[in-house]
């Protein structure tokens, strides 16, 4: 047996508020770019059946408020997934796969048994669900005559997609010149579909799970930053950490001080650490160190600490998706700023790898760190 993957109630209440705060920028997102939509759907219906639509999108606001904050996470995230139903039966225009794959997540939330002594835990049924995801989109595209390496999708992508949706990415300048030629597009999209079929295997064994992870991730980085904002990157890199260990304490946090005594700095690293990946020491030097001793100090620390929480992906997810209305800070294009923010923390997070790795701290549990 996956110790590693073991039932944790930690875990499942780590994925439970990921996917309540994603339903809440989903629902914030969705309700403008499904307003016109709406106004179509509207017309010739009385009042109050015409504000069907935007009031059941501040209901599900609502729900996913409710998801995180109240005792009931799966009441709340059945009447979702009612509600999500309700408005596609209503507004069949709303439909698509993004929300489709929301609303699956949140149904296995409902259903699922929470207690770790449950014969099925929601990290396991979430490892099964997003394992069916990718092997589903595989087979879709095998069997599909624009994807069999014939480069159609991707090169409509390049030339017609991703210039109407993310013109100011910077990613979108790079990858669609070259996407827009034939033997790129057909060597990406056999890339692609071998990728789908190749991460369920990578992440069901324990030994190449952690590359899986990091191609996985890229992989979604890249369709994220390259097209436009998808809830789909958001809710497979959360689905991720159902993978992740938890509850090993595999990091050490050494605070100088007696800094490490409970207070407010230790509900802060309890609500920055859900997993309950850290074991927090005193020591003479602020440091983190990884479950392969590496030691990390300075601005590196929040940077691996970003590795271990769920929270990174909401950080990512809101910088996507929250206020879709505006499309410049300032003089900078809003994809362009998301770019170079990625980028950055990509390049940071690769350069932090690079460490060398230090003594062993006795007594370590060497669990893999993904």
């Amino acid at each position: 047996m996956d110790v590693t993957l073991s039932p944790s109630p930690g875990r499942d209440r780590a994925l439970t508020g990921g996917l309540a705060t994603l339903l809440l920028l989903a629902a914030q997102h969705g309700a403008f770019e499904c307003r016109p939509a709406f106004a179509l759907w509207a017309i010739d219906r009385r009042l109050p059946w015409s504000l069907f639509p935007p009031l059941a999108m501040l209901a599900v606001q609502a729900l996913a408020l409710a998801m995180l904050l109240s005792r009931w996470p799966r009441a709340c995230a059945a009447a979702a997934c009612a509600l999500l139903v309700a408005l596609y039966a209503t507004v069949p225009a709303t439909y698509h796969n993004n929300y489709y794959l929301l609303f699956l997540l949140l149904l296995l939330v409902a259903i699922a048994p929470t207690n770790p002594a449950a014969p099925i835990d929601l990290a396991r049924i979430v490892r099964w669900q997003l394992t069916l995801v990718y092997l589903s989109s595989a087979v879709v595209k095998l069997g599909h005559p624009w994807w069999r390496g014939s480069g159609t999708i991707l090169r409509w992508l390049a030339t017609t997609r991703a210039p109407e949706a993310n013109p100011d990415a910077l990613l979108f300048r790079v990858l669609s010149p070259l996407l827009s030629e034939q033997f790129p597009a057909r060597l990406a999209e056999l890339a692609v579909t071998t990728l789908e079929l190749a991460l369920p295997l990578g992440l069901a064994n324990r030994r190449t799970r952690h590359l899986a992870v990091g191609v996985g991730v890229l992989l979604h980085l890249f369709m994220q930053e390259w097209l436009f904002p998808q809830l789909f990157t958001f809710l497979m890199l959360l689905g991720y950490f159902a993978w992740s260990p938890a509850d090993d304490q595999a990091w050490t946090m050494t605070l100088p001080g007696g800094a490490a005594a409970p207070g407010r700095l230790g509900r802060f690293l309890a609500f920055a650490d859900p997993l309950r990946r850290l074991a927090v020491i005193d020591g003479a030097r602020w440091s983190l160190t990884d479950p392969m001793g590496r030691r990390f100090h300075g601005i590196w620390v929040p940077i691996r600490l970003c590795v271990i929480s769920p929270h990174i992906v909401i950080a990512y997810a809101a910088l996507a998706l929250l206020f879709p209305e505006v499309r410049a800070i300032g003089p900078i294009a809003r994809d362009a700023l998301e770019n170079v923010l990625v980028g950055v923390f990509v390049l940071a997070l690769v350069a932090s790898s690079l460490v060398p790795r230090e003594i062993r701290l006795p007594g370590r549990n060497s669990s893999q760190p993904c």
